[in-house]
């Protein structure tokens, strides 16, 4: 993984975190980051394009990413590429952003060495590779702290709303067992269904944003219950068929695995019509494989349906195979279903 800045913001763009990389990009000391606008650390002139950058790609409801600069406190101009996406709640209104920036002066450098030089053509490729490679290390980092940052909301639900909620309910049920007086009882009784409630959706909630069973148990398990759960939400057949993981699967493969197969696992549910569906985990020698397969509407997978807006989504999927030197492969067609195939390496 290359090395990048990353920072979250709230709803109006002002930083609640950065890391180390951030600050040493920016010149800004994490205690002179926080509370600031986003836009504070840009170069003047970039202001405004990067704004409506920005306000464009939220009105699309897709993921931002512009090259721009930025201007340090002792006044160095740094060249970078930024990317950043939505945080949002339940109801689908935007509570913050994550967001990440890579340092291009090091390729901008090349790139006016390489302008200097009559080998265009060889300028050209090596310019599209840098940048590529950069996008995909991007997008990486980004499903990953994303991934961090939803497990940590979910602790926080599982170790603080939760274990409340459970003691509250547990006291209410012994005013029952003492016996309420007055009407009391039927209050008693309201409130604890109403508290059995939040706590039924507060366990959901934590499930979807980050799975316990994936950090505790591992993958196949975090599958199975995944599995599970989206068939008694869905009504679709899901069949896990998962072998144990390779002991020297890494924690981000593992987590970029169970990412993909739930990304492909809703998108059966939403789109497929499918009345029952297959997840296969398998392992190789130097492999591991995530397989989604239905028998579903299907779709022309010839013409690539490949779209960066949205999610973490199929375009997100291809990426991250690329990135990690995996694969990532689709068969359908109308009215015979869909297979969608992701391989990794180990190692």
């Amino acid at each position: 993984m290359c090395p990048v800045g990353i920072f979250r913001t709230d709803a109006d763009g002002r930083y609640l975190t950065v890391n180390a990389h951030w600050s040493e990009i920016t010149g800004l000391a994490s205690a002179e980051a926080l509370g600031q606008g986003w836009a504070q650390a840009l170069h003047p002139d970039d202001r405004d394009r990067v704004a409506e950058e920005w306000n464009r790609a939220m009105r699309e409801n897709r993921n931002f990413a512009s090259e721009y600069r930025l201007q340090r406190p002792d006044g160095a101009v740094i060249p970078v590429l930024g990317q950043a996406l939505a945080e949002r709640d339940a109801r689908g209104e935007i509570i913050g952003f994550i967001g990440a920036v890579a340092d291009r002066t090091r390729e901008a450098q090349l790139q006016k060495r390489l302008r200097d030089s009559a080998e265009k053509h060889k300028r050209a490729e090596a310019d599209l590779g840098i940048r590529n490679e950069q996008l995909r290390c991007l997008a990486t980092q980004l499903a990953l702290a994303q991934e961090e940052e939803r497990r940590r909301i979910a602790m926080g639900l599982h170790d603080e709303v939760g274990q409340r909620l459970a003691i509250a309910r547990a006291k209410l049920g012994q005013l029952l067992e003492t016996g309420a007086h007055d009407g009391g009882a039927g209050l008693a009784v309201e409130i604890c269904a109403l508290v059995d409630r939040v706590i039924a959706e507060t366990r959901s909630l934590t499930f979807e944003l980050s799975s316990p069973v994936l950090h505790e148990l591992g993958l196949a398990a975090a599958l199975e219950s995944l599995c599970e759960q989206l068939g008694k939400d869905s009504g679709i057949r899901f069949r896990v068929e998962a072998a144990r993981e390779p002991e020297s699967l890494a924690r981000d493969l593992r987590i970029l695995l169970y990412r993909s197969a739930r990304e492909l696992c809703l998108n059966v549910v939403k789109h497929a019509r499918a009345s029952a569906a297959e997840v296969r985990l398998h392992n190789a020698k130097d492999w591991v494989q995530i397989v989604v397969a239905d028998q579903g509407e299907g779709f022309d997978a010839s013409a690539r349906h490949f779209g960066p807006a949205g999610g973490f989504g199929l375009f997100a999927l291809q990426e991250i195979a690329s990135r990690v030197g995996g694969r990532f492969e689709i068969e359908s067609a109308a009215g015979r279903g869909t297979r969608a195939a992701l391989s990794v390496p180990l190692g």
